[in-house]
């Protein structure tokens, strides 16, 4: 199966509509404007790309009414307008595959200042996927990208996986950050705006912020074609990586985009020669886009692509950014046949002097099929870069049919970390419970590092001891570290915004901790990180054991972990203390092996009735040919375990585990590790069931 593009919805600061894009972007209109609904007067800069009063009135009637956070409000929002002029069947498995850098953050805001419950309970960025699917009745598979400013990217991939693996008929993919003043006020801080339009790769230095939400609809090739309907691109391939550099700015010779890159071409199996442009991510930074442009050099040399970035149009949308400006240039191809231009662009600075770095729009005449990438890095280091196929005249051939082989995927070591002790498989050590990292690694602790962190860069290490070469990471988390928020909002209420936290507003960002982890363990490699509302662990696992088999990597680390917070209990409902788990995958039998991991997947559920049925059909599955297997349920839904056990009160080979947390599957695992056969069944906040079937090696 291929994956392709037949549905855009967009909302952004330049239009909701393909006729409004090809108005504003394709005469050069910015739609960054002055920000009226909070003061910026003591702030480096007061403009942004804001959404139109007429659009969030409409938005906030969908938030009032159903109770939703900002973002959940503003999916919705822009979906009803993306599945409008698709037929969508009841009997259709539609999966979401979502990215946001802050979603939530709205609520969290409105919690802390009124302490009315009601908001907490919509801030975890999971609840969102929860809340889109409950809105237009989904049943697929939900995850929910956490990768920063490369989210949205980090959802698009993955979504063309669900559909490649036919995990789902159709996937909602994309991303939302409504503006938030917590946000402007951190990149504030950090110094990194521009107080006029940005201009990306131009002579003025500076960022400017945006709020969008922008989603796709997805579909196998084969069936679009059957079906007859519009194709607006086919998705060949992804490639992400991490910098393992610096928490907010990226490595200065593009040594992590030129990687994500590289891993892109190889899964397309395209050459760079073959690549007529590239929708940078093109901030405006010094930073970001003198690295951007080197690590474009290293890849394609002096066959440069034609090279645009859509912020000067829009801002920067965070988590929605990727997905923004992938739809804004896809309407320039297929609607105008063109390429739309850097905004504004008369002279370039001087490390990004290339005439393929456009500055007027470049026509498509005379092309019939053309390849371009969508190139987007992300604090915490991530980047990923995802590779799309056009034909301009709308034909797109059918598929050859390729044999799905499934490769066999092992667990070799485990590691486990609270702020008090660690265990490995040979054995467990006594930490110190205020910096258990700079007790255990001093080397490896930094100043102001959270517990979230400290206990994770622990459990990573002593699962990985000293074999990081090529290793990549999923990481899991709900939603980060609570503590460094906390101390960055903080800073605002006692020194007001323009005095916000730069030292603590980088780990605002939920996906802060995988940086800090390979930052610490120099992983370069493909890296993710996700939120899931309680199975983090099995969804980290169920992606790393796609990107072993599909070759994006050959070892991967996956883990997860939660901090101790009473905001943190009070958002769980539950006593949360300081705890990672993480396990070592690749795809090669070592010596040290210690499981294979057979299979996994996850499945959505509507109802109680609907989930008791997907679990009990999977374990009559795996006992059917008299396979004895010990079955590890972890609940983190709406039914209650008394529900569960008295469902299943007649298996004996089936525990029902009462803790619940993000890394409660994987401690299960540690602790069942000598079954001979393990089913690990993990049930979200979000209505999905997740399972690994795990088999011990004698």
């Amino acid at each position: 199966m291929t994956a392709v593009i037949v549905g855009i919805g967009i909302t952004s600061s330049c239009g909701e509509s393909f006729a409004e894009i090809e108005q504003n972007v394709g005469k050069g209109k910015t739609g960054i404007s002055n920000i009226d609904y909070f003061d910026t007067s003591e702030l480096t800069c007061g403009i942004a790309g804001n959404l139109s009063k007429k659009i969030w009135k409409d938005v906030l009637q969908i938030a009032d009414k159903n109770e939703l956070d900002w973002s959940s409000s503003l999916s919705i929002y822009t979906i009803q307008r993306l599945l409008r002029s698709y037929n969508i069947s009841r009997k259709q498995r539609i999966g979401l595959s979502l990215g946001t850098c802050n979603g939530g953050i709205h609520s969290l805001a409105e919690y802390l200042d009124t302490s009315n419950d009601k908001f907490l309970k919509n801030y975890p960025p999971y609840i969102q996927s929860k809340d889109i699917a409950h809105y237009f009745n989904f049943n697929g598979p939900k995850y929910s990208f956490n990768s920063a400013c490369a989210a949205s990217a980090n959802a698009i991939a993955y979504g063309a996986e669900m559909i490649n693996n036919g995990d789902a008929d159709l996937v909602v993919t994309g991303g939302c950050d409504p503006m938030s003043e917590w946000v402007f006020a951190g990149f504030n801080s950090l110094r990194t705006f521009n107080s006029k339009n940005c201009m990306p790769y131009g002579e003025e230095y500076g960022l400017n912020l945006g709020e969008a939400a922008t989603y796709f609809l997805l579909e196998d090739k084969d069936k679009a074609i059957k079906e007859g309907h519009r194709i607006y691109a086919e998705i060949l391939g992804h490639g992400l990586s991490n910098d393992a550099y610096h928490p907010t700015a990226p490595d200065k010779d593009g040594s992590g985009i030129s990687y994500a890159i590289k891993m892109a071409l190889k899964n397309s199996d395209l050459k760079p020669e073959d690549i007529l442009y590239i929708n940078s991510h093109g901030t405006g930074t010094k930073a970001n886009d003198s690295a951007e442009y080197r690590g474009f050099k290293t890849v394609f040399r002096n066959e440069m692509p034609f090279i645009s970035s859509m912020k000067g149009y829009v801002g920067h949308n965070l988590g929605a950014a990727a997905s923004t400006e992938l739809a804004i240039s896809l309407i320039g191809m297929n609607s105008q046949k063109v390429l739309y231009p850097n905004f504004n662009l008369t002279k370039y600075r001087e490390d990004c002097n290339d005439e393929h770095i456009l500055k007027k729009p470049y026509s498509l005449d005379g092309y019939e099929d053309i390849n371009f990438i969508n190139n987007n890095a992300a604090f915490g280091g991530q980047n990923v870069a995802v590779i799309f196929h056009v034909n301009l005249e709308g034909k797109y051939s059918h598929s050859e049919k390729k044999l799905k082989t499934q490769q066999p995927i092992y667990i070799n070591n485990f590691g486990v970390a609270s702020d008090k002790a660690y265990m490995t498989k040979h054995g467990i050590g006594i930490l110190d419970d205020l910096r258990p990292l700079k007790k255990k690694y001093p080397k490896l602790y930094k100043r102001r590092m959270n517990m979230l962190t400290q206990v994770s860069i622990i459990a990573a290490k002593q699962t990985l001891q000293d074999q990081y070469s090529n290793s990549g990471l999923v990481y899991g988390t709900p939603f980060g570290s609570l503590s460094s928020t906390l101390k960055y909002v903080d800073s605002i209420q006692k020194y007001g915004f323009k005095n916000a936290s730069g030292a603590y507003f980088p780990d605002l960002v939920i996906n802060s901790t995988t940086g800090h982890i390979c930052q610490a363990l120099s992983l370069k490699n493909y890296s993710s990180s996700i939120s899931s509302g309680g199975d983090e662990d099995l969804r980290a696992l169920i992606i790393a054991h796609n990107a072993l088999n599909k070759g994006y990597a050959s070892t991967m680390l996956v883990g997860a972990g939660q901090e101790e917070t009473e905001l943190g209990s009070k958002v769980l409902e539950r006593e949360v203390n300081n705890h990672a788990t993480f396990l070592s995958l690749s795809n090669k039998k070592m010596q040290e092996t210690m499981a294979e991991v057979l299979s996994s997947g996850a499945i959505g559920f509507k109802n109680k009735k609907e989930l008791l049925s997907i679990i009990r059909s999977k374990i009559d599955e795996k006992v059917a040919n008299g396979t004895k297997i010990k079955v590890m349920i972890q609940n983190n839904s709406e039914i209650t375990n008394d529900e569960l056990i008295s469902y299943f009160k007649n298996d004996s080979n089936i525990s029902i585990n009462s803790e619940n947390f993000a890394d409660s599957n994987f401690k299960a695992f540690v602790n069942h590790r000598n079954e001979n056969r393990l089913l690990l069944v993990g049930i979200s906040q979000v209505n999905d069931v997740s399972f690994a079937d795990i088999k011990k090696i004698k």
